[in-house]
Protein backbone atom coordinates (compact mmCIF):
# COMPACT_ATOMS: atom_id res chain seq x y z
CA UNK A 1 0.00 0.00 0.00
CA UNK A 2 2.72 2.45 0.84
CA UNK A 3 4.33 1.84 -2.41
CA UNK A 4 1.63 2.47 -4.25
CA UNK A 5 1.36 5.79 -2.74
CA UNK A 6 4.71 6.51 -3.07
CA UNK A 7 4.78 5.43 -6.74
CA UNK A 8 1.34 7.52 -7.20
CA UNK A 9 3.42 10.32 -5.74
CA UNK A 10 6.31 9.93 -7.91
CA UNK A 11 4.01 10.02 -10.80
CA UNK A 12 2.31 13.12 -9.25
CA UNK A 13 6.09 15.01 -8.81
CA UNK A 14 6.96 14.03 -12.22
CA UNK A 15 3.95 14.97 -14.20
CA UNK A 16 4.47 18.27 -12.20
CA UNK A 17 7.72 18.47 -13.41
CA UNK A 18 6.98 17.64 -16.43
CA UNK A 19 4.06 20.69 -16.53
CA UNK A 20 7.13 22.75 -15.23
CA UNK A 21 9.94 22.19 -17.95
CA UNK A 22 6.68 22.45 -20.75
CA UNK A 23 5.49 25.68 -19.24
CA UNK A 24 9.71 26.59 -18.97
CA UNK A 25 10.25 25.87 -22.47
CA UNK A 26 7.19 27.92 -23.69
CA UNK A 27 7.75 31.09 -21.28
CA UNK A 28 11.76 30.87 -23.13
CA UNK A 29 10.44 30.26 -26.38
CA UNK A 30 7.61 32.70 -25.87
CA UNK A 31 10.49 35.11 -24.38
CA UNK A 32 13.29 34.03 -27.45
CA UNK A 33 10.25 35.38 -30.09
CA UNK A 34 9.90 38.46 -28.20
CA UNK A 35 13.07 39.68 -28.22
CA UNK A 36 13.67 38.72 -31.80
CA UNK A 37 10.65 40.48 -32.62
CA UNK A 38 11.44 43.35 -30.41
CA UNK A 39 14.93 43.06 -32.64
CA UNK A 40 13.63 42.98 -35.78
CA UNK A 41 10.80 45.54 -35.21
CA UNK A 42 13.79 47.74 -33.74
CA UNK A 43 15.68 47.27 -36.81
CA UNK A 44 13.45 47.63 -38.86
CA UNK A 45 12.47 51.38 -37.43
CA UNK A 46 15.99 51.87 -36.94
CA UNK A 47 16.26 51.66 -40.78
CA UNK A 48 12.87 53.03 -41.64
CA UNK A 49 14.41 56.13 -39.29
CA UNK A 50 17.97 56.05 -41.92
CA UNK A 51 15.89 55.74 -44.92
CA UNK A 52 13.82 59.14 -43.80
CA UNK A 53 17.05 60.83 -43.15
CA UNK A 54 18.13 59.99 -46.27
CA UNK A 55 15.24 60.71 -48.06
CA UNK A 56 15.44 64.46 -45.84
CA UNK A 57 18.79 64.81 -46.58
CA UNK A 58 18.39 64.19 -50.37
CA UNK A 59 14.77 66.57 -50.60
CA UNK A 60 17.29 69.22 -48.53
CA UNK A 61 20.37 68.98 -50.70
CA UNK A 62 17.86 68.92 -53.61
CA UNK A 63 15.84 71.89 -52.16
CA UNK A 64 19.43 74.14 -51.62
CA UNK A 65 20.41 73.22 -55.41
CA UNK A 66 17.19 74.55 -56.57
CA UNK A 67 17.10 77.96 -54.27
CA UNK A 68 20.78 78.26 -55.55
CA UNK A 69 19.57 77.62 -59.41
CA UNK A 70 16.70 79.94 -58.67
CA UNK A 71 18.55 83.08 -57.27
CA UNK A 72 20.23 83.79 -60.83
CA UNK A 73 17.10 84.30 -62.01
CA UNK A 74 15.03 87.36 -61.88
CA UNK A 75 11.48 87.19 -63.41
CA UNK A 76 11.23 90.46 -65.11
CA UNK A 77 7.43 91.75 -64.28
CA UNK A 78 6.57 88.36 -63.36
CA UNK A 79 6.50 88.14 -67.44
CA UNK A 80 6.35 90.81 -70.07
CA UNK A 81 3.50 91.20 -72.04
CA UNK A 82 0.26 92.14 -71.68
CA UNK A 83 -0.21 90.03 -68.00
CA UNK A 84 2.98 91.81 -67.01
CA UNK A 85 3.18 92.65 -63.20
CA UNK A 86 -0.59 90.70 -63.07
CA UNK A 87 -1.19 88.09 -60.51
CA UNK A 88 -1.23 85.70 -63.55
CA UNK A 89 2.08 86.66 -64.97
CA UNK A 90 3.61 86.44 -60.93
CA UNK A 91 1.87 82.96 -60.74
CA UNK A 92 3.49 81.44 -63.83
CA UNK A 93 6.39 82.23 -63.23
CA UNK A 94 6.58 80.95 -59.66
CA UNK A 95 4.78 77.64 -61.09
CA UNK A 96 7.99 77.84 -63.14
CA UNK A 97 10.61 77.52 -60.39
CA UNK A 98 10.58 81.48 -59.79
CA UNK A 99 11.69 82.70 -56.26
CA UNK A 100 12.65 86.18 -57.83
CA UNK A 101 9.93 87.91 -58.87
CA UNK A 102 10.21 91.84 -60.00
CA UNK A 103 7.85 94.65 -59.19
CA UNK A 104 8.03 98.31 -60.71
CA UNK A 105 7.03 100.88 -58.04
CA UNK A 106 5.59 103.90 -59.01
CA UNK A 107 3.10 106.21 -56.51
CA UNK A 108 -0.37 108.14 -56.87
CA UNK A 109 -1.05 111.41 -56.29
CA UNK A 110 -2.66 110.55 -52.56
CA UNK A 111 0.65 108.21 -51.66
CA UNK A 112 -0.44 104.66 -52.96
CA UNK A 113 2.38 102.77 -54.07
CA UNK A 114 1.54 100.48 -57.46
CA UNK A 115 3.24 98.00 -59.37
CA UNK A 116 3.68 99.74 -63.30
CA UNK A 117 6.54 99.14 -65.22
CA UNK A 118 6.60 103.01 -66.73
CA UNK A 119 5.31 106.49 -64.78
CA UNK A 120 2.54 106.82 -67.58
CA UNK A 121 -0.49 104.90 -66.93
CA UNK A 122 -1.15 104.97 -70.35
CA UNK A 123 1.36 101.78 -71.29
CA UNK A 124 -0.35 99.28 -69.67
CA UNK A 125 -4.30 100.60 -68.97
CA UNK A 126 -4.71 103.22 -72.05
CA UNK A 127 -5.35 106.16 -69.39
CA UNK A 128 -2.99 108.75 -70.30
CA UNK A 129 -2.07 110.37 -67.31
CA UNK A 130 0.83 110.00 -64.70
CA UNK A 131 0.82 108.26 -61.67
CA UNK A 132 1.99 111.06 -59.70
CA UNK A 133 -0.93 113.19 -60.55
CA UNK A 134 -3.81 110.67 -60.24
CA UNK A 135 -5.61 109.29 -57.30
CA UNK A 136 -5.46 106.48 -55.90
CA UNK A 137 -9.23 106.15 -56.75
CA UNK A 138 -9.19 106.41 -59.92
CA UNK A 139 -5.78 104.12 -60.29
CA UNK A 140 -7.96 101.38 -58.41
CA UNK A 141 -10.83 101.76 -61.54
CA UNK A 142 -8.40 100.89 -64.36
CA UNK A 143 -8.05 98.12 -66.02
CA UNK A 144 -4.63 96.89 -68.25
CA UNK A 145 -5.33 95.49 -72.01
CA UNK A 146 -5.66 92.67 -70.56
CA UNK A 147 -8.05 93.15 -68.46
CA UNK A 148 -6.14 92.70 -64.98
CA UNK A 149 -6.20 95.78 -62.33
CA UNK A 150 -3.22 98.09 -61.27
CA UNK A 151 -2.29 95.81 -58.35
CA UNK A 152 -0.93 97.35 -55.05
CA UNK A 153 2.51 97.04 -53.98
CA UNK A 154 0.56 95.99 -50.75
CA UNK A 155 -1.68 93.33 -52.34
CA UNK A 156 1.47 91.81 -53.75
CA UNK A 157 2.65 91.02 -50.28
CA UNK A 158 -0.39 90.20 -49.43
CA UNK A 159 -0.73 87.51 -52.19
CA UNK A 160 2.92 86.11 -51.49
CA UNK A 161 4.11 86.63 -47.91
CA UNK A 162 7.46 85.34 -47.66
CA UNK A 163 7.43 82.81 -50.40
CA UNK A 164 9.09 84.82 -52.83
CA UNK A 165 11.76 87.58 -53.02
CA UNK A 166 10.92 90.85 -54.45
CA UNK A 167 13.12 92.71 -56.88
CA UNK A 168 11.47 96.07 -56.26
CA UNK A 169 12.27 98.88 -58.24
CA UNK A 170 11.69 102.33 -57.17
CA UNK A 171 11.05 103.80 -60.99
CA UNK A 172 9.61 107.02 -59.09
CA UNK A 173 12.65 108.38 -57.65
CA UNK A 174 11.25 111.12 -55.44
CA UNK A 175 11.85 111.52 -51.55
CA UNK A 176 8.21 110.82 -50.71
CA UNK A 177 8.51 107.77 -52.92
CA UNK A 178 11.49 106.53 -51.24
CA UNK A 179 9.57 106.99 -47.48
CA UNK A 180 6.20 105.39 -48.77
CA UNK A 181 8.27 102.09 -49.55
CA UNK A 182 9.91 102.07 -46.15
CA UNK A 183 6.80 102.36 -44.63
CA UNK A 184 5.16 99.75 -46.21
CA UNK A 185 8.57 97.53 -45.13
CA UNK A 186 8.89 98.24 -42.10
CA UNK A 187 4.35 98.03 -41.63
CA UNK A 188 5.16 94.57 -43.14
CA UNK A 189 8.53 93.23 -41.84
CA UNK A 190 9.18 92.30 -44.84
CA UNK A 191 13.53 94.03 -44.81
CA UNK A 192 14.68 90.52 -45.35
CA UNK A 193 12.68 89.52 -48.35
CA UNK A 194 13.49 92.17 -50.67
CA UNK A 195 16.43 93.43 -53.09
CA UNK A 196 15.59 96.97 -54.09
CA UNK A 197 16.82 98.09 -57.01
CA UNK A 198 16.99 101.67 -58.96
CA UNK A 199 18.45 103.73 -61.89
CA UNK A 200 18.73 106.57 -59.09
CA UNK A 201 22.36 105.68 -56.59
CA UNK A 202 20.80 108.68 -54.14
CA UNK A 203 17.82 106.58 -53.94
CA UNK A 204 20.02 103.02 -53.07
CA UNK A 205 22.07 105.65 -50.52
CA UNK A 206 19.11 107.00 -48.63
CA UNK A 207 18.30 103.27 -48.19
CA UNK A 208 21.18 101.76 -47.42
CA UNK A 209 21.30 104.43 -44.04
CA UNK A 210 18.15 101.98 -43.03
CA UNK A 211 18.18 98.70 -44.27
CA UNK A 212 21.99 98.57 -44.47
CA UNK A 213 21.71 94.51 -44.96
CA UNK A 214 18.52 95.02 -47.80
CA UNK A 215 20.39 94.04 -51.46
CA UNK A 216 20.64 96.87 -53.61
CA UNK A 217 20.71 97.15 -57.27
CA UNK A 218 21.77 99.73 -59.17
CA UNK A 219 20.61 99.97 -62.86
CA UNK A 220 22.97 100.86 -65.50
CA UNK A 221 22.31 101.88 -68.95
CA UNK A 222 25.49 103.02 -69.61
CA UNK A 223 29.60 102.10 -69.45
CA UNK A 224 29.74 105.23 -67.15
CA UNK A 225 27.21 104.33 -64.97
CA UNK A 226 28.47 101.05 -64.47
CA UNK A 227 32.18 102.49 -63.72
CA UNK A 228 30.87 105.62 -61.41
CA UNK A 229 29.36 102.86 -59.24
CA UNK A 230 31.76 100.42 -59.20
CA UNK A 231 32.94 101.09 -56.18
CA UNK A 232 30.02 102.28 -54.33
CA UNK A 233 29.35 101.65 -51.12
CA UNK A 234 25.57 101.37 -50.87
CA UNK A 235 25.62 99.25 -53.88
CA UNK A 236 25.79 95.24 -53.69
CA UNK A 237 24.34 94.76 -57.25
CA UNK A 238 25.53 96.27 -60.84
CA UNK A 239 22.85 95.52 -63.55
CA UNK A 240 23.72 96.20 -66.85
CA UNK A 241 21.37 96.68 -70.26
CA UNK A 242 21.82 93.65 -72.38
CA UNK A 243 21.64 95.38 -75.53
CA UNK A 244 24.04 98.06 -74.79
CA UNK A 245 26.83 95.90 -75.20
CA UNK A 246 27.43 96.32 -71.46
CA UNK A 247 27.74 92.26 -70.75
CA UNK A 248 31.47 91.69 -70.95
CA UNK A 249 33.93 89.74 -69.46
CA UNK A 250 35.77 92.64 -68.55
CA UNK A 251 32.99 94.62 -66.36
CA UNK A 252 32.05 91.38 -64.90
CA UNK A 253 35.48 91.06 -63.34
CA UNK A 254 35.29 94.63 -62.47
CA UNK A 255 32.40 94.12 -60.61
CA UNK A 256 33.71 91.13 -58.55
CA UNK A 257 36.75 92.87 -58.09
CA UNK A 258 35.50 95.45 -56.44
CA UNK A 259 32.79 92.40 -54.28
CA UNK A 260 29.76 93.51 -56.24
CA UNK A 261 27.29 91.17 -57.87
CA UNK A 262 27.11 91.13 -61.85
CA UNK A 263 23.91 91.74 -63.15
CA UNK A 264 22.32 92.13 -66.76
CA UNK A 265 18.72 92.82 -68.34
CA UNK A 266 16.90 91.07 -70.05
CA UNK A 267 18.07 87.97 -71.10
CA UNK A 268 15.41 85.70 -73.44
CA UNK A 269 17.19 83.33 -75.33
CA UNK A 270 19.28 80.02 -74.89
CA UNK A 271 22.26 82.04 -76.89
CA UNK A 272 22.43 85.06 -74.52
CA UNK A 273 21.24 82.88 -71.01
CA UNK A 274 24.12 80.61 -72.13
CA UNK A 275 26.94 83.19 -72.88
CA UNK A 276 25.72 85.26 -69.37
CA UNK A 277 26.66 81.91 -67.48
CA UNK A 278 29.76 81.35 -69.46
CA UNK A 279 30.85 84.78 -68.39
CA UNK A 280 29.99 84.56 -64.30
CA UNK A 281 26.97 86.49 -64.59
CA UNK A 282 25.54 86.33 -61.26
CA UNK A 283 21.87 86.69 -62.03
CA UNK A 284 20.08 88.21 -64.75
CA UNK A 285 16.44 89.55 -65.58
CA UNK A 286 14.36 87.48 -68.05
CA UNK A 287 10.89 87.36 -69.51
CA UNK A 288 10.82 83.39 -70.31
CA UNK A 289 11.49 82.35 -66.43
CA UNK A 290 10.68 78.65 -67.68
CA UNK A 291 13.58 78.52 -70.40
CA UNK A 292 15.63 80.84 -68.46
CA UNK A 293 15.48 78.07 -64.91
CA UNK A 294 15.62 75.05 -67.64
CA UNK A 295 18.84 76.41 -68.68
CA UNK A 296 20.43 76.50 -65.34
CA UNK A 297 19.55 73.13 -64.42
CA UNK A 298 20.73 71.52 -67.77
CA UNK A 299 23.88 73.96 -68.42
CA UNK A 300 24.43 76.39 -65.65
CA UNK A 301 25.19 74.00 -62.55
CA UNK A 302 28.25 72.74 -64.24
CA UNK A 303 29.47 76.22 -65.35
CA UNK A 304 28.36 77.76 -61.80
Amino acid sequence: MKKMRKKKTLKSLIAVMLILVLAASGYIVHRSMSIRAAKEKAAAEAQAAEEAQRKAEEEAAKEAQEAAIASHVYSHRGSEGPDEHSFKAYDAAIAAGSRYIEQDVVMSSDGVLYVSHDLNAVTMTGYNGMYEYISSETVDGLKTYAGNPVLRLSQVFDKYGKDITYVVELKDGRDKCTKAFEDMVDQYGYSDVIIVQSMYPDVLEELEKKYPDMPKLLVCWSQSAFEGSVDSPFVDILSVKANAGLITEANCKLAHKNGKQFSAWTLNDEESIKRAIDLGVDSYFTNDTPLALSIERDYGIGKR
